[in-house]
């Protein structure tokens, strides 16, 4: 694993570094064979499509089964789930193929920009990205045992959230690339409080 970077971002406000008031970041890591994590733990349970490759269904069931499957790791731990946003999921796409085109791993110069040229009006946002996984419960399960992507998935600010994938890689792993955009739209109250369970991050 090689974690590229860690960047926190908010519209409207900055904050000192401390786990509880991150509203917003971006984390990107390679991922793949050389992750050696099983995806047993991936609370997969009641999620279509958790261990299906990616040839193997539609786009839009793999968007479904990602989002899921975050939502399994935020209820198991006390938090809200979020809901499959459409500007998100276009946002989230539009990059993992930007990214397997141009064989360029990174969040690019401005991932928010991205979100809001997408038609999200965002107060906080935040990306995870990956490369090198086959499943929606393989790289769910490996981004929970990274801080940063933990951190993303179990924040308390975000409400909605949107997946991309491709099943090309890039680097030469096998496995596709995946995006996932999280978000709080403007004048939305986060939907918890609750800041344990990142603190808590990796699992």
């Amino acid at each position: 694993m090689s974690i590229r970077d860690t960047a926190w971002l908010c519209r409207g406000e900055a904050y000192p570094w401390t786990l509880a008031s991150r509203a917003v970041t971006v984390a990107a890591v390679v991922l793949g064979s050389l992750f050696g994590v099983s995806v047993a733990g991936a609370h997969s349970s009641g999620c279509a499509n958790a261990h299906t490759p990616i040839a193997a269904t539609s786009r839009a069931a793999l968007q479904r089964a990602v989002v899921c499957l975050i939502d399994r790791q935020r209820e198991s731990r006390g938090l809200p789930a979020l809901s499959e946003n459409a500007r998100l999921n276009r946002s989230a796409q539009g990059w993992t193929n930007t990214m397997v085109a141009f064989r360029d791993f990174s969040h690019g110069a401005d991932f928010a920009a991205r979100i809001s040229a997408a038609g999200f009006r965002w107060s906080s946002v935040g990306e995870n990205i990956a490369t090198g996984f086959r499943t929606p419960a393989a790289v769910v399960r490996a981004w929970m045992a990274s801080t940063g992507h933990c951190q993303n998935i179990l924040s308390p600010r975000f409400r909605y959230a949107g997946a991309g994938v491709s099943a090309r890689s890039i680097s030469g792993y096998r496995g596709g690339t995946w995006t996932l955009d999280f978000g709080l739209l403007i004048g939305q109250p986060a939907p918890s409080g609750n800041w344990g369970p990142a603190e808590g991050c990796p699992y």
